[in-house]
């Protein structure tokens, strides 16, 4: 029986008798309330490798240094090399803006891939499109969605969704199977079928949005992100800025994937019109 514990506005799950805790946060703060709740750990799954899930591992490997780590082969290639993570929002070598724990994790952990063979208790669920190895886990009739879905609250203050594949991401959300009732996202607050179909209407809007952009006219790349994150989600900080423009990014190369739009370099410039 998994019990759930939150932390901030992150959920957690824990399994007594593996004593295995899904994901660590952040970072130390975070880890030692876990510590504290979950009392034994000998092991962390890790549903995907992003820093704000996985910070919080150097403080539990010194408590508990015999600590088996568990992620889906998918994801281990960000963990061998943590930048990678900031690096994909910057494309390149990131700037010190993209280093902070959310987005840069420690690097040198002992993970192991995981054999789900080895559990058969736990029912591991893949929900590709926030990354592509990213593991949900079924508790009944809930669905702990880690960052395949977010909670009402996330959806409201950040409405253009962070995932590597929006469109992936898409079709995980409509496929997921009947039976499922509620869902616990590892951000934000758990709800019914109407927290899932918030998040699909979140993905189409912005799809709507820039596919009824360039149906107008054509538009420099450029201008097209920048009116959109303007529109949808004004950003303060130079993370947030590219934490949006390379989701947006992610959502125009599905549309251009789709053909409904076509990209085109002239005179230096990437302009952006309906196919």
């Amino acid at each position: 029986m998994w019990q759930t514990y939150r932390v901030g506005t992150q959920n957690y799950l824990y399994h007594p008798s593996r004593m295995m805790l899904v994901d660590c946060g952040p970072g130390k703060d975070q880890a030692r309330k876990l510590k504290r709740a979950a009392g034994e750990i000998r092991a962390i799954l890790l549903t995907h490798a992003h820093a704000d899930h996985y910070g919080g591992m150097p403080y539990l490997l010194s408590v508990f240094p015999q600590l088996t780590i568990l992620v889906d082969p998918r994801e281990i290639p960000f963990l061998r090399d943590p930048v990678l993570e900031p690096a994909l929002l910057f494309g390149g070598l990131p700037p010190q803006a993209l280093s902070g724990p959310f987005l840069l994790g420690p690097g040198n952990l002992p993970f192991q891939e995981l054999h789900p063979a080895l559990f058969p208790e736990i029912e591991f669920l893949h929900l590709p499109g926030h990354t592509p190895g990213l593991l949900g886990i079924a508790m009944d009739e809930t669905l702990f969605t880690s960052d395949a879905l977010f909670g009402l609250e996330i959806v409201e203050k950040y409405p253009i969704l962070y995932h590597f594949n929006p469109e992936e991401a898409l079709q995980t959300l409509r496929s997921l199977p009947e039976r499922f009732t509620t869902f616990l996202p590892a951000h934000g607050s758990q709800g019914g079928k109407e927290l899932l179909q918030v998040n699909i209407n979140a993905l189409e809007r912005v799809f709507e949005i820039l596919t009824d952009t360039v149906s107008q006219r054509t538009v420099p790349l450029e201008t097209l992100l920048r009116n959109t994150m303007a529109s949808l989600s004004p950003v303060k900080t130079l993370d947030h800025y590219f934490l949006n423009r390379s989701a947006l990014l992610g959502y125009v190369s599905a549309l251009e994937r789709r053909g409904a739009i076509t990209l085109e370099l002239r005179d230096g410039e990437i302009l952006v019109y309906r196919s």
